[in-house]
């Protein structure tokens, strides 16, 4: 089992040009060149392409918009009799008070996060061979714990959690994993709003990848890559003063930056 389990496997990775899902896309390359690598920006994919020339296929789609499904629906149809791994791992945040989102932002931010994972799993799943499909959609701790600044982004991982947990109680869902990384070392803060303070624990994402597709190997439902958020689920079943511990100390960021937000 283990990394061998994608061995001359085709697999389909969106935000494959960086973060987790750049690093997904190097540990698969020793196992095999059938990736099929989607990212909304063609800049970032030559920059991809070029790190990895043995990387097959290369895609621009932008999943915040209805039709990118249809892209990677078409060209798996056009290329591919079907998939084996489908690693959902597209996704953007917005960092703002919750009462300044708009609604066109939460519209964009529900159909990247939420919405295009769940329907491009449902597809791949329609057209491939009984058991021989897993989709892997990455979620966030923030599926279970909601931070100050991300309530939109919150709202729609933890409707992929509320979704997921459905379909497992229907016994429907063998085909599908869930992980939930916790802050990652890459430009995904950069992109949510100028300046923003880093949520608590961080991690780097070679180590996030590498547990994300170790679980996936094995169809774990659930992929927790951080031991400590883990740890911090559990003891707050028992101790529930931790979680406002937390929430206290990203509250404290998250002041920190709208008063300094504010003056500029």
């Amino acid at each position: 089992m283990g990394m061998n389990s994608f061995e001359n496997k085709r697999i389909i990775v969106t935000g494959a040009a960086s973060g987790i899902g750049l690093e997904m896309v190097r540990q698969l390359i020793p196992f095999t060149k059938e990736i099929l690598a989607v990212d909304n920006s063609v800049e970032n994919l030559q920059k991809l392409q070029s790190q990895f020339p043995e990387v097959q296929h290369f895609l621009k789609a932008d999943l915040s918009e209805k039709s990118g499904n249809e892209l990677i629906l078409t060209w798996v149809k056009t290329h591919w009799t079907h998939v084996d791994f489908c690693f959902a791992n597209a996704g953007k945040a917005i960092y703002s008070p919750a009462l300044c989102q708009s609604g066109e932002e939460l519209e964009r931010l529900i159909q990247l996060n939420l919405t295009s994972p769940i329907d491009l799993g449902l597809a791949l799943l329609d057209k491939a061979p009984k058991g021989k499909f897993r989709h892997v959609i990455t979620a966030s701790a923030m599926s279970y714990w909601s931070l100050p600044g991300y309530s939109a982004y919150s709202a729609s991982k933890a409707g992929l959690l509320s979704w997921a947990e459905a379909v497992w109680a229907e016994k429907k869902g063998n085909w599908l994993s869930l992980a939930f990384p916790i802050a990652t070392k890459t430009k995904f803060f950069d992109t949510a709003g100028k300046g923003i303070p880093a949520a608590f624990p961080i991690q780097n994402p070679d180590i996030v990848s590498r547990k994300i597709l170790l679980g996936a190997s094995i169809g774990k439902k659930k992929i927790f890559p951080s031991r400590l958020f883990r740890l911090m689920l559990t003891l707050d079943r028992f101790l529930p003063i931790i979680r406002p511990i937390y929430l206290a100390i990203e509250y404290s960021k998250y002041s920190q930056w709208l008063t300094k937000h504010s003056k500029n």
